[in-house]
């Protein structure tokens, strides 16, 4: 190989997809991560987030097996749950209960910590991928050969020995949100790139337990996990059940528009009643809790718009969170991640890792994937009053459209199955917006609208049985 050595600033998720894709092109590729990484699945420092609900989306199932292969059976033999979600969960949407069908896509239900941990495991398995952990990365080394270019990167370990520096080919921040690089390039002279941040101030509180057995489990419990939407105004609070590995349950509610859950033990058990159905409620109480409550604010969405970037940097590349992150209450981070490493060794099959092409056209192809995910959360995130942000010229009208199309879901299969399709990365969100979809929905909204002027819908408490959803 003409390039000997890559650096991957950061070990989570995106970071360890990075370090497999670079392997392939790299002699040697070192990961830079602050934590020991555990044996197992067991919680580190730096992933305070994994212990919240964590969605693989099916799109990142797939990215995730090509770039570890056997990945999803590891999965499936450490406790993972395979689950069909229209089949499998009571969704309670905005028009009601999601009738109980089932479609052509199947996902993995498991904690962020198993997620992770096989990863890493089958990561550490790559001979050319080595692990430095308790170490921080704290400045880019650059020099100019005709044109700025990475040369390497200042390290300092945290169990002593002062600062040093590694050299490398190139480099890879995939540090997540607190991400450095803007703060690094300033110190190389160069502007850092311009961010746009959208925050419906939204926040997380979580709770594990243990599930009940079986036996001890209500005969109309016919369901394997539950969602329960805002419906805002009026309801700015959702709370989902999400079954985990070794019969545990993982329990979140979320709250926008500062209408933050609350982050004690007393209060989010209290707060569970008030949700827009009991049923969460109604299944903690024969569930054992396991861990005090968690919580998380910090969930803006923030894009550092690098493929706009006009300064030009050698050997170097951002890509995850440290370049695009989402609000995390819809579930695309860890499938984003997975997509960008694949879109990262797509462009250095195109231009090769020491090409000064690499970096613009890497953001550029990352752009264009990330403006989907993004659209759909900033898109739903604009739904609340209180978001900050500048709004795209079109949500006036793009905004109450997807908010018909949703709720015609909850009566149309086709466009159910395509609003999964696009939910789950499998289609863009163009997808949504095909006549078809459009016509169908405009059907669906008209039925409802004569529906409620014979007589007014109530949403039910609890969700109707399993037989009766079938036929519904």
């Amino acid at each position: 190989m003409a390039n000997k050595h890559a650096i991957v600033i950061g070990g989570s998720m995106a970071g360890l997809c990075t370090a497999r894709v670079l392997s392939d092109f790299f002699e040697r590729v070192t990961v830079i991560d602050r934590d020991s990484f555990p044996e197992g699945a067991l919680e580190r420092p730096g992933v305070p987030q994994s212990r919240h609900v964590h969605a693989l989306l099916a799109r990142g199932r797939y990215e995730l097996d090509a770039l570890f292969p056997g990945f999803e059976r590891v999965m499936l033999e450490r406790g993972a749950h395979l689950i069909n979600f229209s089949m499998d969960f009571a969704a309670l949407r905005a028009e009601g209960w999601a009738p109980r069908r089932p479609d052509s896509i199947t996902t993995l239900f498991a904690s962020r910590l198993l997620i992770e941990a096989i990863v890493r495991e089958l990561l550490r398995k790559v001979p050319n991928v080595q692990m430095a952990e308790r170490t921080d990365a704290i400045g880019l080394v650059a020099a100019r050969d005709g044109a700025l270019r990475v040369r390497g990167l200042r390290v300092r370990s945290r169990d002593g020995g002062g600062e040093r520096e590694i050299e490398a080919d190139l480099v890879a921040d995939v540090s997540g949100r607190g991400s450095k690089s803007p703060a690094w390039l300033g110190e190389l002279g160069l502007e850092p790139p311009a961010e746009t941040v959208v925050d419906s101030y939204a926040g997380y509180s979580s709770r594990w337990f243990n599930a009940p057995a079986p036996e001890r489990r209500p005969r109309e419990w016919w369901w394997k996990g539950i969602w329960l939407d805002p419906k805002i105004p009026e309801h700015m609070n959702a709370g989902v059940l999400f079954p985990l590995e070794n019969n545990r349950w993982l329990v979140t509610l979320a709250g926008i528009g500062k209408q933050y859950p609350p982050n004690d033990e007393q209060g989010f058990m209290a707060m569970l009643d008030r949700l827009r159905s009991p049923i969460i409620a109604e299944a903690v109480r024969l569930a054992e809790p396991i861990s005090p409550v968690y919580s998380n604010r910090s969930m803006a969405n923030r894009w550092r718009h690098y493929e706009k970037w006009k300064e030009r940097l050698g050997g170097f590349v951002a890509l995850g969170d440290a370049v695009c992150a989402f609000n995390p209450v819809y579930g695309q981070g860890m499938t984003s991640g997975a997509v960008s490493a694949t879109i990262l060794r797509e462009s250095l099959k195109q231009h090769g890792a020491s090409s000064p092409e690499l970096p613009p056209s890497f953001f550029k192809a990352l752009a264009r994937f990330a403006a989907g995910p993004w659209s759909m959360a900033t898109g739903a995130d604009f739904a609340v009053p209180e978001t900050q942000g500048e709004r795209p010229r079109l949500s006036w009208l793009f905004g109450p459209v997807m908010q018909r199309i949703m709720a015609a879901a909850n009566d149309d299969d086709v466009v159910r199955n395509r609003m999964g399709e696009v939910f789950n990365m499998l289609k863009p969100p163009a997808a949504m917006f095909a006549p078809p979809i459009l016509g169908r929905s405009l059907l669906a909204t008209l039925r409802r609208a004569r529906r409620r002027k014979a007589q007014p819908e109530a949403i039910p408490a609890m969700p109707p049985p399993a037989a009766e959803l079938a036929r519904s």
